[in-house]
């Protein structure tokens, strides 16, 4: 059976428009990408620097006998705490820009990956019908954890999970937010020239899909991908890391007795993104 986008477009034509909303929300002026460049691009400098550092360390202790370039990555369950920070992208009605601070501890064994982290930043609401709201931040919890494939061949780095996350958000004028649950996995990449060879580069890649949860007053929801170099299974310290969130979401919800109000702002849905990049240190 054929089908032509007529048919397609009224269905799931909508989720092709996330690209224009992030683009839109994200570069609002050719000197606010300019912005984010300065503020990116020192950040994972440094963090290169850093990891091309500790990995020539690691070369020398073992050109010296000190240690084995195949035991490069974490295997015991050890509790290793972690500091993170950078700026973010804010969509949504946020002013453009917040800066992001997280800090949380991380396992990363053979057989499982354990994050527990809080997070805040100072977002504040600049178009959400209810100006003037001077003031904002946002607050997160969240835990997760993920049981690896602990196999070789193909299948070898992937690990899959499920985790919980709270946050709210705080302004001026109201309070909002909720719990939710969240699914996913990732893919830990290793790239050597031989199996008895340092690492040339790891990159950890990790998939959530939030639910929409308790957020009875959006009902925001959708995946949430971050990127991590190098890979947090390397016995490293600094890391480069970032997350990007695309969310569908409906008007909020402001008088919920008000049956006819509700079904008219839950029809009113939309698509945003939020990232952050930074700088993450692990003790």
């Amino acid at each position: 059976m054929w089908f032509s986008y007529r048919d397609f477009a009224p269905r799931y034509g909508r989720w092709l428009t996330w690209p224009r909303h992030c683009f839109e929300s994200w570069v609002k002026s050719i000197s606010s990408f300019g912005i984010v460049l300065l503020l990116v691009l020192p950040l994972a400098g440094f963090a290169y620097a850093q990891d091309a550092t500790e990995a020539r360390t690691l070369r020398s202790n073992d050109e010296r006998g000190g240690g084995d370039a195949r035991e490069e990555v974490l295997t015991l369950p050890i509790p290793h705490p972690f500091l993170y920070l950078g700026p973010a992208l804010m969509g949504g009605g946020y002013a453009p820009f917040a800066y992001h601070v997280e800090g949380g501890i991380d396992v990363e064994s053979s057989y499982a990956i354990v994050r527990a982290s809080g997070a805040y930043d100072n977002g504040r609401k600049v178009n959400d019908n209810d100006q003037p709201n001077s003031n904002g931040h946002d607050r997160y919890l969240e835990g997760a954890a993920y049981f690896r494939l602990n196999r070789r061949g193909r299948f070898q780095g992937l690990y899959f999970g499920v985790g919980y996350s709270w946050s709210q958000l705080s302004t001026t004028n109201y309070t909002k937010g909720g719990g939710r649950y969240q699914i996913g996995g990732g893919y830990d990449l290793f790239l050597r020239s031989c199996k008895e060879c340092h690492r040339d580069y790891s990159m950890h890649i990790n998939v959530d899909w939030l639910t929409a949860g308790q957020d009875w007053q959006n009902g925001s929801h959708g995946p949430k991908t971050s990127i991590t170099i190098p890979s947090p299974r390397e016995k490293r310290h600094w890391f480069y890391n970032q997350n990007v969130g695309i969310y569908r979401f409906h008007e909020t919800v402001t008088e919920p007795t008000n049956l006819p109000l509700v079904q008219l702002q839950q029809s009113q849905r939309y698509f945003d993104c939020f990232a952050d990049f930074g700088v993450l240190y692990r003790f």
